[in-house]
């Protein structure tokens, strides 16, 4: 729906494209509501089973976890913000500058990120965790 949304058709002479457009705006409650539920889980979970591969040491798979909640952060604060999410490149710097977002997200997601690469995983997974404490709230607020 997101690239219906947002592509720019070069060639559409039976304007398919642009009833299928009509569809995207307002940005339906339903989806919004589906992808809420949906990431909001799955950003805890993520980072639950990141902390579970910490005690086998599995660093790939703790990051992997944590590349996993940050996305789904993403895709909450897209829905959030009801705006189309169709790539996770970049998409936190952009959903950290929408009006409804967490408070220096793109600057935590790096500690996020270098927490990792400096092997201190309990510290990046506490740090996604806080993360995902103030998403929810923000959610709560909006529902």
């Amino acid at each position: 729906m997101g690239e219906v949304a947002l592509c720019q058709p070069l060639h559409d002479p039976h304007w398919a494209i642009a009833q299928l457009k009509t569809s995207t705006s307002p940005y339906p409650d339903k989806l919004r509501e589906a992808l809420l539920k949906r990431f909001m889980w799955e950003v805890l979970f993520s980072i639950e089973n990141g902390e579970i591969a910490v005690a086998s040491g599995e660093q790939t798979h703790i990051a992997g976890c944590a590349y996993r909640a940050l996305c789904c952060i993403g895709q909450v604060l897209f829905a959030l913000n009801r705006r189309y999410h169709i790539n996770e490149k970049g998409a936190l710097v952009q959903a950290a500058e929408f009006p409804r977002t967490i408070r220096g997200l793109s600057d935590r997601a790096a500690h996020v990120w270098a927490a990792i690469g400096d092997s201190k995983v309990a510290i990046a997974l506490c740090d996604l965790r806080a993360l995902e404490r103030e998403l929810r709230a923000l959610v709560e607020t909006e529902l």
